[in-house]
């Protein structure tokens, strides 16, 4: 069996709480009780781990603890003093339950200190594939049981190979050192970055839908390009950028492995689209990613007799509008995007194009849903930057909003 695994910030909380070696037993036993059900973790089969190095099911975890604790107790009365956790757990397992033929103490500390050389890359500090797997089981779990969705980024160097065969691989691991410190510095505290392998980098993004996913793949795909020119790598000039796929939970898959199988496709199509772009899987049929519409930008059809409408969401190829009835399929318009609190000349946007679709609400005879394809596809960094986008939310505590 695997050893069960928590996210960093929940093993350092645990290690501080199984650094006590005389704590009063039901008030061990309640705090790792709560410690499991807030983190929705194994927190007695870690403690276990960290402490006996057995690995056990949290169930059997839990029965050993509470085993040893009683142990400890005995012990304490027969001796007159209390032999503390480790002393009692070494006694029941060698003499009692005799697990352990030849027991040895390790350093809690030195403990911890192997276990986080097994889970960090040492090229980049970030964590490794092992941590990947353990922060999307963890928060996959999370969302089954609140309902939050999960987002999954895998970022690929591109044309990698040809630093490599330029200026060999110490410049390529320098390389690689640089793009994992951008990477880190480009999430909050509670999103997991990680070296997936390779030139690839990947991220655990938890109570993040698709459209925070996609900003922080833009964020990603941004700083990299930039960093990798503001200053020389060894006295190298080595213009970096990256290609991004993304896929959420549970819209794209409901397990783990599918998730990141989605993901993958993702970053496949964005290589073959050009690379240095963010692609979005989808199960649905849409090549492009919907964004709602700033409060602030008013949309109007050019045309004297245009009628009044109300933008809904806004993509690469075109825009779903609200508005009166009259439309047909294949009429020609001028959507106008404007931005009247700004006075940048070129916040008045006109977006020719044509009628593609109208739905009419029977429920709301007076209104239809329009949808209207541009003839030019957008660069979705301006979508980002100037009208889509809408804010989105703290959610939980568990960060900044997107």
């Amino acid at each position: 069996m695997e050893a069960p695994r928590l996210g960093e910030r929940a093993r350092t909380k645990l290690f501080h709480l199984l650094s006590e070696d005389h704590p009063d037993p039901v008030i061990w036993v309640s705090r790792l009780r709560t410690f499991r059900d807030f983190e929705s973790a194994p927190a007695f089969a870690t403690a276990v781990h960290m402490l006996f190095q057995l690995e056990l099911d949290d169930l059997e975890a839990e029965r050993l603890l509470e085993h040893v604790l009683r142990h400890r107790t005995s012990l304490q009365t027969a001796l007159g003093r209390d032999p503390g956790v480790r002393v009692a757990a070494m006694d029941y397992l060698s003499n009692v339950e005799k697990r352990y033929d030849n027991p040895k103490i390790v350093e809690t500390e030195e403990f911890e200190e192997t276990e986080r050389y097994a889970r960090t890359d040492p090229l980049t500090g970030l964590g490794n594939r092992r941590v990947f797997d353990d922060a999307l089981d963890r928060e996959i779990r999370r969302s089954r049981r609140y309902g939050w969705p999960v987002t999954v980024l895998i970022a690929d160097l591109d044309h990698f190979k040809a630093v490599n065969d330029t200026f060999g691989h110490l410049l390529g691991d320098l390389v690689l050192e640089r793009v994992g410190e951008i990477l880190r510095n480009a999430v909050r505290e509670a999103d997991v970055v990680c070296r997936y392998g390779g030139e690839e980098f990947a991220a655990v993004l938890p109570e993040t839908p698709r459209i925070g996913g996609f900003a922080v793949a833009e964020r990603f795909r941004r700083r990299v390009a930039r960093g990798s020119g503001e200053r020389a790598i060894d006295g190298h000039d080595v213009a970096m950028t990256i290609s991004c796929g993304l896929a959420s939970y549970p819209d794209d898959g409901l397990h783990a492995a599918e998730i990141v199988a989605r993901a993958d496709e993702a970053l496949y199509g964005a290589k073959r689209a050009g690379r240095d772009r963010v692609c979005v899987h989808y199960r649905e049929k849409r090549k492009a990613i919907r964004f709602p519409l700033k409060a602030s930008t008013v949309v109007r059809l050019v045309g004297e007799s245009a009628p009044r409408v109300r933008g809904v969401n806004v993509s690469q190829t075109g825009v779903l509008l609200e508005g009166d009835p009259g439309w047909r399929v294949q009429d020609t318009v001028t959507v106008r995007l404007e931005r009247p609190a700004s006075r940048a000349p070129d916040d008045a946007w006109d977006l020719p194009g044509r009628v593609v679709r109208v739905d009419v609400d029977p429920k709301r005879p007076g209104r239809s849903m329009v949808g209207i394809a541009f003839d030019a596809p957008v660069a979705e960094e301006r979508l980002m930057s100037r009208v889509s986008l809408a804010p989105v939310p703290a959610r939980g505590g568990r960060g900044t909003p997107r």
